[in-house]
């Protein structure tokens, strides 16, 4: 069944009506290569054709609304928007359709649910292909969405659809195994079980019982094997253009695999940002919005708007609570210095120099931790990029479960912590690794990220020391003088609730429950190999910082997002609301016109301030969305 309702009027994002009325087709029928009929809605303003089309399709229901899924989650949103999706009534009013597509199985779509399975995907491409084939629209498919909505996104991609025009992926994993269900081999129970308990048992939103019951399913399957790789994507095969935003703090689940798609991909135009924050805000900041915006106009509709002259990768390097943003072109950093620092169980020391003599420490397990540190730094130091452990353990069982944390502790000692999934603290950057999971293969390890295989567990022989090459995913800090890193060995990650790994099945007591120890010195070398980023003097520091969270600030009635310049002595800022754009000029007339140009390219409004905050000039660039 569809219908067409007049949406003339309805809000947007920020309260203010739509300058043209919006077309709501609902329950259009998509038919698959095998026959099977799925149900997508599709937004676009009502009367315009060679539109181009932006598609959302995840299991977690295309007409349940946000409101009614999270009531409370603070973000200012139009009755339309669905969990973690682009809202219909900010889009479309930009000259966009969206289309929202239930998978087999959900809502009135036919068929059985199989998450990221390769028929889920194949539908996919196929729901891409008719989406082009509309009269209205004008040949290009772009997908955007956060978590599952990205997740989609590497492996269709991978498939090449011919329409498909650009990818999105904000926060989004590709290696089901690596990224999702068992970080080092550890089966993540603790997210599976809040996932689905959420969204498929919680929300009623399935049309019939899904094929594959995740709960069930994967505590049978603890190696990586064809079923898991058959719903992963293979990054290599992607060439379309693609803008991955990885979160430093998103633990678990997606950073790893925003680094990796950008790593990996053959798309000859592809960006990476890596920003800070929860997981869902700066998605819905007008920051966030615009960068998405620029993107896609670019690459669907061909506007000359600056996209291709910006530099492949962006970084906001956090400096405790701030962040500042920083352009580079490659990923991991060319001019990253590598270095090691050398774990000493005599004193649970960060050295840099291997220690002379022989010397272990050790934790019982499962509640136990053992806590390395370094020396305060005299100056500021920058580690950005990937980090590897190399530790030697032996254990009095025949396994051990390593939970690595790197934490960057204060001059008075207290500890300066990320950004979590959920907005409260978290380490700086985390590693796992079963034991028993340490064989390694040469093929796809690097010297600063080892890869895994995951297939043929290799027992630990009780009380015999054994080298051990822990994967600790990507982070930015920098550490001011007074301050340093820690390394700390966990037997569990309880802390972390609800992203733990616990599942009894899993980690049975015969197994886990004993001594792990730590041996260190001639023979026993072990390191932390550390991406230490020097001053780069063509990448010249702003002196301007922003907070590390972006605030949840929405704008003015009728706004459609800001660009602020504030202009002070020998400095100015160029801030888009809601999060920022660092950058230093000589003079007054250059800091304008690249607001200007900066807020031009957003479609935004730019607004000029002095010094003490008090406006001066306003350029309405928002009139040019038209």
């Amino acid at each position: 069944m569809s219908a067409e309702e007049d949406q003339a009027g309805a809000p947007d994002a920020a309260g203010a009506a739509p300058a043209a009325p919006m077309s709501v087709e609902r329950d259009l029928a998509v038919v698959t290569r095998d026959g099977t009929v799925l149900r997508a809605d599709v937004f676009r303003p009502e009367g315009q054709a060679g539109l181009p089309v932006i598609l959302s399709i995840s299991p977690y229901g295309k007409d349940i609304s946000w409101l009614d899924r999270y009531p409370d989650h603070g973000f200012e949103l139009s009755p339309l928007a669905v969990w973690e999706t682009p809202d219909p009534a900010w889009w479309v009013p930009k000259g966009y359709a969206l289309a929202r597509l239930d998978p087999r199985g959900i809502g009135n779509s036919e068929g059985m649910l199989d998450p990221l399975s390769a028929l889920d995907t194949a539908d996919h491409y196929d729901a891409i292909e008719w989406l082009a084939s509309q009269p209205w629209c004008n040949g290009k498919v772009g997908l955007l969405g956060v978590s599952f909505y990205a997740i989609v996104q590497w492996k269709v991609a991978a498939l090449a659809p011919p329409h498909l025009a650009a990818i999105v992926p904000w926060e989004g994993a590709n290696d089901l195994y690596r990224d999702w269900t068992h970080q080092g081999g550890i089966y993540a129970d603790g997210f599976i079980d809040f996932w689905w308990q959420h969204h498929f048992i919680e929300q009623p939103v399935l049309g019939a019982p899904p094929a594959v019951n995740w709960r069930d399913e994967l505590p049978l399957r603890p190696l990586d094997d064809e079923w898991y790789r058959e719903r992963s994507a293979e990054l290599e095969r992607i060439e379309v253009p693609l803008l991955s935003v990885g979160n430093w703090g998103a633990f678990h689940l997606h950073l790893r695999g925003n680094v990796e798609g950008f790593a990996r991909a053959r798309s000859p135009e592809r960006r990476l940002v890596m920003l800070t924050g929860s997981h869902l805000d700066p998605f819905y900041t007008e920051w966030g919005k615009a960068e998405q915006l620029r993107f896609l106009d670019h690459f669907l509709r061909g506007e000359d708007n600056g996209v291709k002259d910006e530099a492949p990768v962006r970084l906001a390097v956090r400096h405790g609570n701030e962040i500042e943003w920083r352009d580079e072109w490659e990923w991991p950093l060319a001019r990253t210095q590598w270095t090691k620092r050398y774990l000493d169980a005599g004193d649970c020391s960060l050295r840099g120099e291997p220690p002379v003599a022989q010397a272990e420490t050790s934790y019982p397990s499962p509640q136990g931790a053992a806590a390395f540190d370094a020396e305060p730094v005299s100056e500021p130091t920058e580690l950005t990029g990937p980090v590897c452990l190399r530790v030697w353990v032996s254990s009095s069982t025949e396994d051990a479960d390593l939970f690595v944390s790197l934490r960057q502790i204060g001059a008075d000692g207290t500890e300066i912590f990320g950004i979590g999934p959920r907005g409260g603290p978290v380490p700086m950057a985390l590693g796992w690794l079963r034991a028993s999971h340490r064989r390694l293969d040469p093929k796809r390890s690097l010297p600063y990220r080892p890869w895994h295989t995951h297939d043929d567990p290799e027992p630990l022989v009780p009380g015999e020391p054994t080298a051990l090459d822990v994967e600790i995913w990507p982070t930015s800090m920098v550490l001011a003088p007074g301050q340093h890193l820690r390394l700390e060995l966990r037997a569990n990650d309880e802390h972390m609730a609800p992203l733990t790994h616990g599942h009894p099945a899993d980690r049975p007591p015969e197994r886990i429950a004993g001594t792990v120890r730590v041996h260190t010195g001639p023979g026993h070398d072990g390191w932390l190999l550390l991406p230490v980023i020097p001053a780069d003097p063509s990448r010249p520091p702003s002196g301007v910082r922003l907070r590390a969270a972006p605030t949840r600030a929405p704008a003015a009635a009728g706004a459609t997002g800001r660009v602020h310049t504030l202009v002070s002595e020998g400095l100015w800022t160029t801030e888009l609301e809601g999060y920022g754009q660092i950058s230093r000029y000589p003079d007054r007339e250059e800091a304008i016109a690249a607001g200007c140009e900066r807020a031009r390219r957003s479609r935004v409004v730019h607004v000029v301030h002095h010094a003490d905050g008090s406006v001066d000039e306003v350029h309405d660039h928002g009139a040019e969305l038209g």
